[in-house]
């Protein structure tokens, strides 16, 4: 299925694309310089339990938190300053965000949050966990008849179903845009292939008749946010997680009905900012069609 680009001048492109995966995932290398000084920074706070630092082909997720929970004596955000991965990995973040990227993303409308018939909110009873939450998600995402929904309702659902970018170096201003600038274009260079289709090649999508649903979608969480998680770092946002979502998607072109393609999405969750308790998107990336 084709996918125009839109043209933009190369700084916004740049910038648009808010949480790129990889640029996150690229900071477990500096994790594992610093892993042997987290084993006995963990080992010192908990209780004097420590443990090797995991390799990066062979981490897991941590049957035990990495830092003491809150009623311990020491507070949790100081052993979090304390903590050389946490450091290192926030720091190389930070640095990833400048001051061009920043102003260019505030000036970047998105659209006011908003449900409709064809883009209700994701129920209350799936938002409680990550993979529940990421499959229906992109399952709303995805099923779209394009003669009868509207790009600009699904944009203002993304945007009601959203969750702040909380990354360092992400203003406030900002962190709620992620979401629709991660969809908002297919091809942004430097930054991620979208499952949604430009403005004008969703018009010609209508004008086919074409329509697209998923099958067997199901999510796990991401082999590198499980890394990087083991080797020490914590997000600021408590729920926020990356999830690997897959399935199958047929699309429909004037009554013909194709066969059913095997998709992938990477889909970050956080704490949802207009929905309600529980998980919204903070992105989605690295769409694949096969």
């Amino acid at each position: 299925m084709s996918r125009d680009a839109v043209s933009r001048k190369a700084d916004v492109m740049r910038t648009a694309w808010w949480f790129h995966r990889r640029l996150l995932m690229a900071a477990v290398a500096t994790a594992v310089l610093v892993v042997s000084g987290a084993a006995v920074w963990a080992g010192n706070h908990q209780g004097g339990a420590r443990a090797a630092g995991p390799s990066l082909r062979a981490a897991t997720v941590p049957t035990k938190p990495l830092v003491p929970p809150s009623t311990d004596k020491v507070p949790q955000s100081e052993l979090r300053t304390a903590n050389p991965v946490q450091q290192q990995v926030d720091a190389q973040l930070a640095q990833a965000e400048t001051p061009a990227g920043i102003s260019a993303a505030e000036r970047f409308s998105v659209p006011a949050p908003g449900v409709s018939t064809a883009y209700p909110s994701v129920p209350g009873a799936d938002r409680g966990d990550p993979g529940t939450y990421a499959t229906a998600f992109t399952t709303e995402l995805l099923n779209t008849n394009f003669a009868t929904q509207s790009r600009g309702a699904l944009l203002s659902w993304a945007e009601y179903e959203e969750a702040p970018n909380t990354l360092p170096g992400v203003p406030a201003s900002v962190a709620g845009k992620a979401l629709v600038l991660s969809l908002a274009d297919p091809d942004l260079p430097g930054g991620s292939p979208s499952p949604v289709p430009s403005a004008p090649q969703w018009v010609a999508d209508a004008q086919s008749a074409m329509s697209q649903s998923v099958t067997d979608v199901q999510a796990e969480i991401a082999p590198d946010w499980t890394r990087i998680i083991s080797q020490g770092w914590q997000p600021r946002d408590a729920l926020m997680t990356v999830e690997v979502v897959t399935g199958n998607l047929t699309v429909v072109t004037n009554g013909v009905v194709g066969a059913p393609q095997p998709f992938s999405l990477i889909v970050t969750l956080g704490s949802a900012a207009t929905a309600g308790a529980g998980y919204g998107a903070v992105a989605a990336s690295d769409w694949t069609l096969d």
